[in-house]
């Protein structure tokens, strides 16, 4: 008798491409020209973009062109990198980006994508002040799909249209991660690009991604990873999953908070970087308004043992460096708590939760126990105003109806010393442990910080304050963690 041993992984996948198409294949799939286009940022939102698209399969060679004059008259060229794929899976064309540099800030210019042969049609964007005080960004929630690709993605591009509509000067968009139902499916990203591209190729799209990203064996959103142009200032692994943006007064934490599921079976010791990371990267920043975007909410409004997992791990480092508010999605809800500390409202020092919804999937019940506003069954979108020393939040429906506001201030960073700072970088590469090295006279061999410190000497990261002294316990500036970050990312290229 023969027996016949069934590969459950490879089950799993089959299930769920099955489930995609029963959810509405999208009919037209491959691309014949330039076309797909979203901007990001990898670099200064003042004098830089990023231009991601989609060419017909086969395109070998890549270029943009762009002007302040919107016919693109003596316009300056630049050869496009192509994207090459992390996942196996088709998708059935050849992407291609480039980052332009040296731009001209609050400038608004013109560009067009093609192969040299065929060029999209004229599209512009505006770059950044040098230091804005006074901007807007919006976010979005999941989008996904419940009955047909087509139509689902097709009523979200509506609704994004609507939010650019209604506020022009939007300067980018957030979106807090289950982009599509099945992150294997090409259909459904293809249909995400072709709804996204009308607002995304005039404004950048910086999203997180969610539990529906992520449905490859290796636990990764590799579909993902290659639709998007992100910046890769994240940690060692986890580039454009974990990623931050400064805009003006506002520093943008953006974390892959699925780590927390198990699918990507990370050690103690991977988390444990990923955690430092984080916290470095939020003892790193001055700005007024620190955001985290998040997927899986810290604060779930339904049982979620990975929302508590990230809970565990990040809301004290949350908490210690001055996060104003998590943006969230996950559970298909609009719910914006009250300010917690601790898991309890705190009006004095809490961080604020707001969970977004911007596709047609809704759940009808939320625990509200902490909720000042939640809203079901309404695709939304939020408005995120700097004013000074006021971030202000307001949740829009497709129609322009205002259905929530909230003005928030900033939240006060905890110091940190130059031992701790230079601790978390070490922590964040995985606690390398080197040997030989002159220890600074003011860090004795027994000191919790030594080992850090030693890496960072050895790697010429830290050179002292003179006399072979560290000065461990005195609080670090600005502009010290300025020329750490530069010695590190020297080190590193």
């Amino acid at each position: 008798m023969k027996t016949r041993t069934i590969n459950l992984s490879r089950l799993a996948v089959t299930i769920i491409i099955i489930l995609a198409f029963a959810l509405g294949a999208y009919p037209a799939l491959a691309v014949t020209s330039p076309s797909r286009v979203l901007l990001s940022w990898t670099g200064d939102p003042a004098t830089t973009i990023t231009i991601t698209y989609v060419d017909a399969d086969g395109t070998t060679e890549g270029f943009v062109r762009y002007s302040t004059d919107s016919a693109l008259a003596d316009a300056t060229e630049v050869r496009a990198t192509a994207v090459p794929n992390k996942s196996a899976m088709d998708n059935d064309g050849a992407r291609f980006t480039a980052t332009l540099t040296n731009l001209t800030p609050a400038t608004t210019y013109w560009y067009s994508v093609g192969n040299g042969d065929t060029w999209s049609a004229a599209q512009s964007f505006t770059t950044a002040e040098t230091s804005p005080d006074n901007f807007s960004f919006a976010f979005f929630g999941d989008i996904q799909v419940t009955q047909s690709a087509a139509t689902d993605f097709a009523a979200w591009g509506k609704l994004a249209e609507a939010a650019y509509a209604k506020n022009p000067g939007i300067a980018f968009a957030l979106q807090a991660g289950d982009i599509v139902e099945s992150g294997i499916t090409t259909e459904h990203w293809a249909a995400f690009l072709d709804n996204a591209s009308p607002v995304f190729s005039k404004i950048p799209f910086l999203p997180t991604n969610g539990n529906h990203e992520s449905n490859f064996l290796s636990g990764k959103p590799e579909l993902y990873l290659d639709t998007f142009t992100l910046p890769t200032n994240g940690p060692r692994g986890f580039e454009e999953e974990f990623y931050s943006v400064d805009y003006g007064s506002a520093h943008i934490l953006v974390v892959n908070s699925w780590v927390f599921s198990g699918e990507q079976r990370l050690t103690a010791a991977q988390l444990d970087a990923l955690d430092a990371w984080v916290a470095f990267d939020l003892a790193s920043s001055d700005a007024k308004f620190k955001i985290v975007l998040t997927h899986v909410p810290l604060y779930p409004v339904h049982s979620d043992n990975t929302g508590v997992s990230a809970r565990e791990h990040w809301i004290d480092t949350f908490q210690k460096y001055g996060v104003t508010l998590m943006l969230v999605g996950h559970q298909h809800v609009y719910s914006r708590l009250s300010p917690l500390t601790n898991g309890a409202p705190d009006y004095e020092d809490g961080i604020t939760q707001i969970m977004g919804n911007s596709g047609l999937k809704f759940y009808d019940s939320a625990d509200e126990t902490y909720a000042e506003r939640t809203i079901y069954n309404v695709s939304n979108y939020q408005v995120l105003t700097v004013d000074g020393d006021e971030l202000i939040v307001q949740t829009f429906d497709i129609d322009g109806n205002e259905l929530d506001y909230v003005a928030l201030t900033p939240r006060a960073s905890e110091s940190v010393t130059r031992a701790e700072y230079v601790d978390m970088l070490w922590r964040s590469v995985g606690s390398p442990v080197v040997e030989g090295v002159e220890r600074f006279t003011d860090v004795p061999q027994n000191s919790p910080y030594a080992a850090a410190i030693a890496w960072a000497r050895s790697a010429g990261i830290v050179v002292g304050v003179g006399g072979n002294r560290f000065n461990p316990n005195s609080k670090i500036l600005p502009k010290h963690m300025n020329l750490i970050l530069d010695r590190y990312n020297a080190v590193m290229a």
